[in-house]
């Protein structure tokens, strides 16, 4: 994986755009469901591979020049299929609105929490131009990078105009007290949820354990066993009905001491079994 942060922002009509970073992974078989803060849009392009993107319930087919953009309160899980695996561009952007109310028509990205299609050679070259300027640093790199994240915007606010996606309302997220929290948090979550631990999030995020439980709580509505549970599940939500594992390797995958301690935890949490829950739910 190859992550590149930025440390700019810039304003577009109304909106202050906040460059979070960059990243080119081949991802893993199953990243759990999960949304971003109220303030935050990923765009997803789609290099290789194949695979699937579970929206609000909704599952999509993911392949070669698929672009999808996930924004406030969307909640998404991606499935990359293990004989071709996706390889996937990722950015991420934090946007705020400066002058709510006014017409303006960078606004319709803001609104745009949901859009998905094919890419046809417009963002994609845009994309690979911003990962070779991080990779090799050039005098005026900020520049050009902030002109490429520019244009990335205009293109997606004219492809949504074009194919006339309606806005896409979200139920409001709390905002993070500080917005480079997010990323940590969620990176934390969806990489290390088989062994993290209260003590290593509050490392990762530079705060103390009761500030970073203070934190969860504030803006997810969930102390951080809640938090963790909720990711180990939706991971074995994805692995039961897509993979062939068996629910011991599953167990072990989830960092759970025992499969007697997953089969609790699940049927706790889902209100069956994880056999039954595989069973009524796979094709």
């Amino acid at each position: 994986m190859e992550t590149y942060e930025f440390s700019f922002g810039f304003e577009m009509g109304c909106l202050h755009v906040a460059p979070v970073h960059v990243r080119v992974e081949q991802l893993p078989t199953v990243i759990a469901a999960h949304r971003h803060s109220n303030t935050s849009y990923e765009i997803h392009y789609t290099r290789r591979g194949r695979g699937s993107v579970t929206i609000d319930g909704m599952t999509r087919s993911v392949m070669p020049d698929t672009l999808y953009v996930t924004g406030p309160a969307i909640e998404h899980a991606q499935r990359s299929d293990p004989g071709d695996p996706i390889t996937e561009y990722c950015l991420y952007l934090n946007c705020e609105s400066l002058r709510a109310g006014r017409s303006d028509p960078f606004e319709r990205f803001a609104q745009t929490h949901f859009w998905m299609g094919e890419d046809g050679g417009r963002v994609c070259p845009l994309l690979e131009r911003l990962l070779e300027e991080c990779r090799s640093p050039q005098p005026g790199g900020q520049e050009m990078a902030e002109t490429l994240l520019r244009q990335i915007i205009i293109l997606l606010m004219r492809m949504y105009r074009r194919e006339s996606v309606q806005p896409r309302s979200a139920a409001p997220v709390p905002a993070l007290t500080r917005a480079g929290f997010m990323p940590i948090i969620e990176d934390a979550f969806f990489y290390r949820y088989q062994t993290l631990t209260l003590t290593e999030l509050a490392g990762l995020l530079n705060l103390s354990v009761r500030q970073t439980q203070r934190l969860l709580v504030s803006n997810f509505g969930k102390t951080f066993s809640q938090k963790l549970t909720e990711a180990r599940m939706a991971s074995a939500c994805q692995f039961l009905v897509g993979s062939d594992l068996t629910i011991t390797q599953i167990s072990d995958r989830l960092g759970f001491s025992s499969i007697e301690h997953f089969s609790s935890a699940f049927r706790r949490f889902m209100g069956c079994s994880p056999r039954e829950y595989r069973k009524g739910n796979r094709s």
